[in-house]
């Protein structure tokens, strides 16, 4: 079936906005990265194709990342386009319903998601091992000398220094100390110095460091120390030639094969099986040994008592051998098995230990195993709700979908981190790798359903609308002249009418329903008599339509004044009864909506005050006008 110039316009469309998020998505993981590893990296001196390699390695890691922010914010983008230029309305008064519209793009996204299953089995351990390889050649490269000042520096090995004054100009270090340890710690040296100077070779392979001014106090735990451990000497000018070798090191290859992220799923799934036999084969044996040490605790030698004697022909109770014990036998007894307690306690404690982390080793290559599908999973995902979220929005650019994408990929990271740390913990079982996608997938479906609906989830209008029907937000008329009047208004009847809402208004002012609390229980279990308010409301927008066909504009703006009545407040809150017993039910949560109620009721009450001052004012002035 050859493609339709529809699907290759979306299609093409689609593609240029993947490919420059894909660019910018891989950029900002590849900065975060430069900030990880900037102190590591700077001052060691390395090349530029060293550089280059690092980053080119770290950036095939960071494709299966990039790869679902880059679909989630080019769908956005697309849709969101194709909504603010009008382009998707076209499409659907063509007859031609948004999930087809979806169609070549979610094929693509479906092809994506195979490619990163791929790429993550193959390409990213392969890249994994050469990134260890280089990260481990970076932290054992000694440093181009770049001795910061005020903190201890420990990457010449063998050596801590610290630095109070650098003169960066000639390269003087000023009040220098310097811990040797290169001996070890029970034999350290130290040397403190005015002033020294530090510089390399020719060869590239030492160090020569010229002290100056200082002294030097020592530590010698051997037998030729002639009984003087310690020994201090002063100097006024001291010279070391420190080992350097500036050659690239590369990492053991057992470092490197060790990491989950450097195999793909069938040798991680082989890893696994191998860890869990070692493991249980390690845990029978610490099984095996305990029990071997609890007998040995509680066994009794044969000599203690003629007593112990008679009790060996049948089970031996350890109450009845320290009953028929010495008083001296019995503290023996107690401080013997408080020993072997403890002693046990302590080696279970260090087992437990070895059996935790060996357990956290294998989950760790599960969570591997199991990045390889979610990630691929999550393009398709990210698809579900960038796409319908930007026909919802309708939005394109860079503004409203960046910031949504953001704000997914975030909720994505952490739902992803958390339930990766639980599992490794323990805390949870290995549906913990799939927490980000049972998160996220029903948001996908609950994005698709809405869009395909043409739902105005996420419009302005909509949510403004929301929050003054729950919240009671200010809102103000706008009745304004009009062009052409058919019918003018009958000023008698509209003076009538004004004379009974200021009354009612009056009247409702008084009145108990908006002076007192709401009743609990004809709020959520009957009904809350609202009538004479409904009535008022009635009688006022009636007025406003009649009135509104003036061509005075002072009656106009005099008309404005009157307040939009949120009648609703003060009855319950929802239109199904059920509901509402439902969070009566609930005290807590009824609670919060009498609060609403009441707030309500207070609003009411100071919008009748203003009724009835709008309409006194507007039977001043049409009263006046009829006399003239």
């Amino acid at each position: 079936m050859r493609p339709k110039r529809l699907d290759i316009f979306i299609l093409k469309s689609f593609l240029l906005l993947f490919v420059a998020a894909f660019a910018i998505c891989l950029f900002v993981l590849l900065m975060n990265v430069l900030w990880r590893y900037a102190e590591d990296i700077v001052g060691k001196g390395l090349q530029f194709s060293f550089l280059a390699r690092f980053f080119w390695e770290f950036g095939l890691t960071l494709v299966p990342e990039a790869l679902p922010l880059a679909v989630l914010m080019a769908s956005l983008i697309t849709f969101g386009n194709f909504g603010e230029r009008l382009e998707l309305l076209a499409m659907k008064t063509s007859g031609i319903p948004l999930l087809r519209i979806m169609r070549p793009v979610m094929i693509f996204s479906i092809i994506l998601a195979g490619v990163s299953f791929y790429f993550q089995n193959v390409t990213v351990p392969r890249a994994a091992k050469n990134l260890y390889s280089l990260i481990f050649t970076i932290n054992e490269k000694n440093p181009e000398l770049e001795i910061p000042e005020g903190v201890f520096y420990s990457q010449i090995r063998g050596f801590n220094l610290f630095v109070r004054h650098k003169d960066f100009d000639s390269g003087m270090l000023y009040d220098v100390t310097i811990y040797d340890h290169r001996k070890g710690y029970d034999n350290l040296n130290v040397i403190v110095s005015d002033s020294a100077y530090l510089e390399t070779t020719s060869d590239k392979q030492h160090l020569y460091l010229h002290l100056f001014s200082g002294e030097q106090f020592g530590q010698e735990n051997d037998m030729e120390s002639n009984g003087k451990p310690y020994r201090r000497e002063g100097f006024r000018e001291k010279h070391i030639l420190l080992e350097f070798n500036s050659d690239m090191k590369q990492a053991p290859e057992g470092l490197v094969s060790s990491q989950a992220m450097s195999k793909n799923m069938n040798e991680i799934k082989s890893t696994i099986d191998s860890l869990s036999v070692a493991q249980d084969s390690i845990g029978r044996g610490n099984m095996r040994d305990y029990r071997v040490s609890a007998l040995s605790t509680y066994r009794m030698q044969k000599s203690d008592s003629v007593a112990l004697e008679k009790l060996m022909g049948r089970s031996i109770s350890a109450d009845s051998v320290y009953a028929v014990s010495s008083r001296n036998r019995q503290v023996d007894i107690k401080n013997d098995m408080r020993s072997k307690i403890q002693t046990q306690s302590s080696d279970l404690a260090i087992k437990s230990t070895n059996m935790y982390y060996g357990d956290k080793q294998i989950r760790k290559h599960w969570i591997q195993w199991m990045k390889k599908i979610t990630n691929s999973l999550s393009i398709l995902i990210f698809f579900f709700i960038g796409a319908p979220l930007g026909a919802i929005i309708r939005k394109g650019g860079l503004g409203v979908p960046v910031l949504v994408s953001v704000f997914t990929f975030i909720l994505f990271y952490i739902t992803s981190v958390s339930g990766d740390k639980m599992y490794r913990e323990g805390e949870w079982s290995i549906v913990g790798c799939w927490f980000s996608v049972m998160v996220l997938s029903p948001l996908s479906v609950f994005f698709t359903i809405k869009a395909n609906g043409d739902s105005t989830l996420f419009q302005w209008d909509v949510v403004m609308e929301f929050i003054r029907y729950w919240f009671g937000t200010r809102t103000s008329r706008h009745v304004t002249r009009k062009d052409v009047v058919i019918d003018d208004p009958d000023r008698e009847e509209c003076i009538a009418a004004l004379q009974d809402i200021k009354r009612m208004s009056d009247e409702l002012g008084q009145s108990r329903l908006l002076n007192s609390l709401p009743d609990y229980r004809k709020l959520f279990f009957g009904s809350v008599d609202a009538g004479e308010l409904s009535e008022l409301n009635t009688c006022l927008e009636g007025l406003v339509t009649e009135l509104g066909n003036s061509r005075d504009r002072v009656e106009l703006d005099m008309l404005n004044g009157f307040p939009i009545l949120p009648i609703h407040g003060v009855q319950p809150p929802f239109a199904r009864e059920w509901a509402n017993k439902m969070v009566g039910i609930v005290f807590p949560i009824g609670l919060l909506f009498e609060l609403r109620a009441w707030l309500f009721t207070r609003k009411l009450k100071r919008q009748m005050a203003k009724t009835a001052q709008v309409a006194e004012n507007l039977i001043d002035y049409m009263s006046n006008n009829n006399k003239q």
